[in-house]
């Protein structure tokens, strides 16, 4: 798996190029602390801007942005080292800059992905369910009527233990309930076969 570049990225990385080589390990430093400290870290970008002579917004909206989410969503996509060495030299990207940044993501790769989990939400994922078919065919005050009623048990892991285990939910679901999930399915998937959900699901998948 490679590293894709936005052309905005890869903008920023060119920006890059026009700075000093030997800052190039203080910025990636100064981006890999925004990603791991909550602390802020304004006095140190401010005077780097100013070392430089560049104005901080350049600075931080460019160079130290398009590092830290080279770091960030290198981590997500587990790269190796020398998987992202070769994304960004694909992009185009100078080694004068590939080096520091792969030596950063290498010594700090761990604690990167622990951050990613940690602040992404968990949610339940579906395992498996079973269903049965229970039908009341009549009372005293109603003969000769049939009410259908489907008792449903839904196996999904559970976010708690990182959905290592699972836990089992019994939902009861009448027929024109059941209709109308099956429906609102069917035009879910509907929905994902057009052109404008199958670019939002490629537009993600990028991203991610």
């Amino acid at each position: 798996m490679l590293l894709v570049l936005s052309e905005q990225e890869k903008t920023s990385f060119t920006f890059l190029t026009s700075l000093p080589e030997q800052v190039y390990p203080d910025l990636v430093k100064t981006a890999l602390s925004q990603l791991l400290s909550t602390k802020q870290i304004t006095k140190v970008v401010n005077s780097a801007a100013a070392k430089l002579k560049v104005e901080v917004a350049s600075l931080t909206n460019s160079s130290l942005y398009v590092l830290s989410q080279c770091l960030l969503n290198s981590a997500k996509r587990n790269l190796t080292p020398e998987d992202l060495t070769s994304s960004l030299k694909a992009c185009g990207v100078e080694v004068t800059i590939v080096t520091p940044l792969v030596i950063s993501y290498t010594e700090n790769r761990d604690i990167l992905i622990d951050i990613i989990t940690r602040s992404t939400v968990q949610a339940p994922e579906y395992r498996s369910m079973e269903w049965r078919l229970e039908c009341q065919v009549g009372s005293r005050s109603l003969h000769n009527t049939v009410i259908p009623n489907v008792l449903t048990k839904w196996k999904i892991s559970d976010p708690r233990f990182n959905n290592l285990k699972t836990k089992e939910t019994y939902l009861n679901c009448d027929v024109n309930t059941l209709q109308h999930i099956t429906e609102s399915l069917r035009a879910a998937q509907l929905e994902l076969d057009t052109l404008h959900a199958r670019k939002m699901c490629r537009n993600l998948a990028r991203i991610g």
